[in-house]
């Protein structure tokens, strides 16, 4: 498997810029929402990005997923999500749908409830199980309320855990159609869908020919929601980006993705973080037996991304973000506490090396050169053989203890990101009297070419 490259890097956010004192006082910028991002995709991966955002969920904690549809199989599954779940002693909440199927009652819904599992890792709640009532909405272009579970009056508190994917009439689902078809009891389903023509579930889908009117109207429920929980102040957001399918979870027999998982983001703005994912789908490097194309088709096809356009319009959230990688400083310190010589992290695996020199990198590259391309990296320490073997495989980003000068300068020529805790002059042998044996071959070798050349004919 490959991995994407990053669209914007986290060294970026924390760069500091020198700026010309201007002659006229300059009126001050807000400044861009954090979006973080980990390409791990596990449990703990889960709490780390959770953390990243600052801000604890406090008091009654409503966990908002997907159940997913029975014979549905992409869901974000229990075991995945039990540890942030438990952590945050929350209650894993749901609404009833608006279309026959496995959750279209209560009684079908907790049914399907216990098949996926999720009754066995935490307290689970159907939000409209007894009846629904109405907040306000800001965008009374279309629906003049969101109609949402009753049982919402019992939380403090929302995390938005959302399975980034495809949807078969939005486009893509993200945290903000969690938020608001997700939320919305199945009267609001119905309203929503229909662009506030009714709340009636079988009448509805007579009356879903206004797609953008959908899709404002998806946005303006998002944001009742959002401003419910505090305008903000209590709620944030997550996107798990895996099993990319065209289809959502509410499909009971999705195709299956055509692209690899990217990974897990997180933001206290829901827009800023729907649109770093649309992003990093239409910006995948997409090759034979890996490829976006059926996903962005689909997005495009339903005029998706007019969900976030209309968001970001009634003042949801911002467009403009910056893409922060929580990954290298975590690998770095596992690497550290568990003497490893060479930390990868792609396409939500990470894989473990403990070999010294650049023997692993030089059998990654022979053997799964895939792990490398677009790949964050922990090494204990670099040296000019392995920036020059990282820069081939297509690493995007790395961080070390230690660097060497020419190591940088190559990363440099090669616009790789490198975070490094101290940096010499050259890296030195073993028993420290003298250059390192490797390195040493290399002193006359000008481009990454020919230090590779060099190196795969030891």
């Amino acid at each position: 498997m490959k991995h994407l490259p990053f669209i914007l890097l986290s060294l970026m956010t924390m760069m500091s810029c020198t700026v010309k004192k201007a002659e006229k006082q300059v009126i001050s910028q807000p400044e861009k929402p954090v979006v973080y991002m980990t390409q791990e995709i596990s449990p703990a991966a889960l709490v780390r990005i959770y953390e990243a955002l600052g801000k604890p969920a406090t008091g009654r904690v409503a966990v908002k997923i997907s159940t997913g549809e029975a014979g549905g199989h992409n869901y974000l599954k229990p075991e995945l999500i039990r540890q942030l779940v438990n952590g945050v002693n929350g209650t894993i909440v749901e609404c009833n749908t608006a279309y026959s199927g496995s959750r279209n009652t209560s009684e079908a819904h907790w049914q399907t409830i216990r098949e996926h599992g999720f009754i066995n890792i935490a307290p689970v709640d159907l939000m409209d199980e007894e009846g629904d009532f109405t907040i306000p909405v800001e965008d009374t272009t279309w629906i003049k309320y969101d109609r949402v579970g009753t049982h919402m009056k019992n939380y403090d508190f929302m995390i938005n855990l959302a399975h980034f994917k495809g949807h078969m009439m939005g486009g893509f689902g993200g945290v903000l159609k969690n938020q608001s078809i997700g939320v919305a009891s199945s009267a609001g389903k119905a309203y929503i869908h229909s662009a506030g023509f009714t709340e009636d579930v079988v009448e509805t889908w007579n009356h879903i020919d206004n797609q953008d009117g959908f899709l404002e109207s998806m946005a303006a429920a998002a944001q009742a929601v959002h401003n419910y929980f505090g305008r903000g102040e209590r709620i944030l957001y997550i996107n798990v980006v895996n099993n990319l399918s065209v289809d959502c979870d509410c499909d009971s027999h999705p195709a299956d993705p055509e692209m690899s998982d990217i990974g897990i983001l997180a933001s206290l703005d829901p827009v800023a973080l729907d649109q770093a994912c649309v992003d990093l789908v239409f910006h995948y490097p997409s090759e034979e037996g890996d490829n976006a194309a059926a996903l962005i088709e689909r997005i495009n096809s339903r005029h998706g991304i007019h969900t976030i356009e209309h968001a970001a319009k009634i003042g949801l959230g911002s467009r403009d973000y910056n893409l922060v990688s929580i990954d290298g400083e975590q690998m770095l310190e596992q690497l550290n506490e568990q003497s490893l010589s060479l930390l990868v992290r792609n396409h939500g695996v990470t894989t473990m090396h403990e070999n010294r020199g650049v023997q692993d990198l030089l059998s990654l590259i022979k053997n799964e050169p895939a792990r490398l391309k677009g790949a964050v990296v922990a090494d204990k320490m670099v040296g000019k053989a392995a920036a020059a073997l990282m820069i081939a495989g297509g690493v995007k980003t790395v961080y070390t203890n230690l660097i060497c000068t020419p190591a940088r300068e190559l990363f440099e020529k090669a616009g790789v990101s490198v975070v490094a805790t101290e940096e010499v002059p050259q890296i030195l042998n073993r028993d420290k009297s003298g250059q390192c044996p490797i390195d040493s071959r290399l002193n006359d070798a000008a481009t990454v070419e020919e230090c590779v050349a060099i190196l795969q004919a030891m």
